[in-house]
């Protein structure tokens, strides 16, 4: 399936304008609460796609890895060399795989591997961000995007739009979000080191950045 990229890698790694953010700010209620991304486009505001995407790709190196790639827009936006996949086809080019505990790649295959707004829909995450690992060479990165537990149990709720609405809801084991503790515990019981994190997208999101030990 062809789907258009919304953006290009150097509008992600460009600065917004005073007025963009100003704009951006004026519409939050509507951006995180009534209106799905496509919307948001239609009236000039930054899509939160475009708003974790532009936390992400300065934090990208090498060979890349996107779990959760939905349409596939992290990597073909990114132009390096890079493969995205999903237990779910959105299209876009993405690599379908049956289990993301199980990922059909060798031992330190890629440099980064990120999971975008995705933890959380992944029941045995655990055991995904252990396989991350694997694929990981020494030294490689993992960047990943969360929102806490009470946005996201509330978002989940109200957003008629949200994706798991289209593929029959929840499954046992997904939460809306997951909290700075488990996302940091999750990484270190993972067996990922030096594990940074930062809030973006106005406080409302978080950015974890962790490393595989050499």
């Amino acid at each position: 399936m062809s789907i258009a990229i919304p953006f290009t890698r150097e509008q992600l790694l460009s600065s917004r304008s005073p007025l963009q953010h100003a704009w951006d700010l004026f519409g939050i209620p509507f951006r995180f609460v009534a209106f799905p991304d496509d919307w948001n486009k239609r009236v000039g505001w930054s899509s939160l796609e475009e708003e974790r995407l532009r936390a992400v790709m300065p934090k990208i190196q090498g060979r890349l890895l996107d779990v959760g790639a939905g349409t596939n827009t992290l990597v073909r936006t990114y132009r390096g060399e890079g493969v995205g996949i999903d237990v779910f086809d959105f299209g876009g080019g993405t690599q379908i795989v049956p289990d993301t505990r199980e990922l059909p790649f060798e031992d330190g295959s890629f440099d980064t591997i990120t999971y975008l707004a995705c933890l959380n829909h992944i029941p045995y995450r655990e055991d995904a961000l252990r396989e991350g690992l694997r694929v990981l060479k020494p030294g490689g990165r993992i960047v990943a995007t969360m929102i806490n537990r009470w946005l996201g149990d509330i978002g989940h709720k109200i957003w008629w739009y949200s994706e798991e609405k289209h593929r029959g809801g929840m499954l046992p084991g997904e939460t809306g979000g997951l909290d700075v503790k488990e996302m940091q515990g999750l990484l270190t019981g993972a067996g990922y080191t030096n594990v940074q994190f930062s809030r973006f997208c106005y406080g409302l999101n978080g950015l974890y950045v962790a490393e595989k030990p050499r």
